[in-house]
């Protein structure tokens, strides 16, 4: 595998799931308190965690399908890293499929995440912790999100475990 690549089914109907991905409130649910900009199309989305910080380009909505993300600006804040910015060009995509009335399969693709990337190692431990944070998030109504004042690798290894 080229690209970090994860699925799960949830027990929440796709727009249920696409909610958590398009708008800004979806995305303070899960993945981080602190976000801000234009969640539609063409739109773009900036997430900060404590003193890193990510932008993302909206490429691509289709409603209850797809999700499409393009990073346009990066900075991963962390003493092993001396490439701060490896994400800027890389694409973030959810594709959403049903399962019967009230489940929905995530494909969750990071396009450009490789194994030679300096923080391969530390964003697969991200994207398993807040991944599995959109799981709960999308089926319960409780994620448990990046909130200000925390650090983002202590959360991540926390979560992991």
């Amino acid at each position: 595998m080229n690209t970090y690549q994860q699925c799960f089914i949830a027990q929440a109907n796709a727009a249920k799931v696409y909610a958590a991905l398009t708008t800004l409130d979806g995305l303070r649910g899960w993945w981080t308190n602190d976000v801000a900009g234009d969640s539609g199309l063409d739109g773009k989305i900036r997430l900060r965690f404590g003193n890193s910080h990510k932008e993302m380009q909206v490429e691509a909505l289709a409603p209850n399908r797809e999700v499409r993300w393009l990073c346009t600006a990066a900075h991963i804040n962390h003493d092993s890293l001396t490439r701060t910015d490896e994400w800027v060009g890389t694409r973030i995509v959810f594709h959403l499929s049903p399962e019967g009335a009230e489940h929905t399969r995530v494909d969750f693709e990071h396009i450009g995440l490789v194994p030679s990337f300096e923080c391969y190692e530390l964003c697969n431990n991200g994207w398993n912790y807040f991944l599995k944070s959109l799981h709960e998030f999308v089926e319960t109504g409780k994620g448990t999100p990046f909130e200000n004042g925390e650090k983002c690798e202590e959360k991540i290894a926390v979560g992991s475990n």
